[in-house]
């Protein structure tokens, strides 16, 4: 059995399939049995995903325009 430090150690090892084969089945084994460890790991492997598709977001020219007056407005009040 492998523990919860371990596990968020080889995340990165599971995710690119560079986990050894008993490695993985404990890795599994483990997140069968700890919601925590879940909730990390699901996390860990969406935040590249996430990143992406927040980038790739383009803010609407009007709420870009608005956003910077209403920064200015506040600038100026300073």
């Amino acid at each position: 059995m492998i523990n919860c430090q371990q596990l968020i150690d080889f995340c990165f090892d599971y995710i690119e399939g560079d986990l050894p084969n008993d490695e993985q089945a404990l890795f599994r084994r483990h997140l069968a049995q700890c919601p925590d460890c879940v909730n990390f790991f699901e996390t860990y492997r969406r935040t590249p995903e996430v990143s992406r598709e927040a980038l790739a977001t383009q803010i609407p020219a009007t709420v870009r325009d608005a956003v910077r007056s209403f920064l200015r407005t506040r600038r100026d009040d300073l």
